[in-house]
């Protein structure tokens, strides 16, 4: 995936949409809007997708699925059997499966008509259009939006197109068939390259900003993260927490030694998902070549910790 042929679809992108291209009115009434598609495979891609429902009439959530030697082409075949075709243009969450073609899945989303760039992007841990076809019934009464942890298209493309690390928030199937939060997705141009879990899930989550209201268990009690503020300066990661005691009298010891462990794991694959980098020549333009793709594991990490009584 070439950053020129990336940048090039998006201006392409971007001047098509800016035109008026998606289907309005009676046209959206007589397609099958479709709200999550999952995607898997590699020679032979398959999809699976899972249609809005229209509070409106009553309608049920349906399962269509497609296959094909193209992502094109397996979209085009989820309308077989239906007089009314699908309109990937609602669809707010693509799954991609932890085996399937990262990069072919994105060059299709920036160059089709109908999807777009606000869509949320996971990973799957296995199959993604099983895991998504166990969980049609949840899935088509929630709203990616809501997620927290969700990253669209958008975000993630930047990173990739500069040929750095990024990440994408990670699904599993869990009980009754629901999809639930798995840890971090590593991902490059080449494709998934690794995954954050337990401790360096816990980690990534800090550095993505998004660990507030998280419950900490400690060994003399429980906290909730209120806040968390990190930032890279002259070769250390320093993180100040701030979190209210839920439970029993745990001492502030506590709170910081438990974020030094989860940030040095999350750092010590060296997978700079952060632009840390970034942040560590931002007040010092004129030294950036030292701090330019400054490996991550190497940096210090400094933990300050405030516990507030509830």
């Amino acid at each position: 995936m070439k950053g020129a042929k990336w940048m090039a679809a998006v201006a392409l992108l971007l001047a098509a949409r800016g035109v008026g291209m998606l289907p309005r009115g009676r046209e959206i009434e007589e397609r099958k809007l479709i709200s999550v598609l999952a995607v898997d495979g590699k020679d032979t891609i398959t999809v699976t997708a899972v249609t809005g429902v229209r509070v409106s009439e009553d309608e049920a959530a349906e399962v269509l699925n497609g296959e094909g030697s193209s992502l094109a082409q397996a979209c085009r075949e989820l309308r077989k059997g239906s007089a009314r075709r699908a309109y990937l243009g609602q669809t707010e969450q693509i799954l991609i499966g932890e085996e399937g073609e990262l990069g072919k899945t994105l060059d299709f989303i920036l160059t089709d008509r109908e999807l777009r760039m606000d869509t949320l992007l996971y990973i799957v841990r296995g199959d993604a259009g099983k895991a998504l076809e166990d969980s049609a019934e949840m899935v088509a009464g929630e709203t990616g939006g809501q997620d927290p942890r969700g990253r669209t298209v958008g975000e993630l493309l930047p990173r990739l197109i500069e040929g750095e690390y990024t990440f994408a928030p990670a699904l599993a199937p869990g009980e009754n068939g629901a999809l639930e939060p798995a840890g971090w997705a590593v991902l490059s141009s080449e494709g998934v390259v690794g995954c954050f879990e337990a401790d360096a899930a816990l980690g990534a989550t800090l550095l993505a900003g998004v660990g507030e209201g998280q419950v900490v268990s400690f060994p003399h009690g429980a906290a909730e993260l209120t806040a968390a503020k990190i930032w890279a300066v002259d070769g250390t990661l320093r993180c100040a927490l701030t979190a209210r005691v839920a439970e029993g009298e745990v001492q502030r010891e506590e709170l910081e030694d438990w974020g030094k462990r989860v940030l040095r794991a999350a750092l010590t694959p060296g997978w700079d998902c952060w632009g840390l980098d970034r942040q560590l020549g931002a007040l010092r333009p004129g030294d950036w070549e030292t701090w330019r793709k400054y490996p991550v594991e190497k940096l210090t990490v400094k933990v300050t910790g405030k516990l507030v009584n509830p």
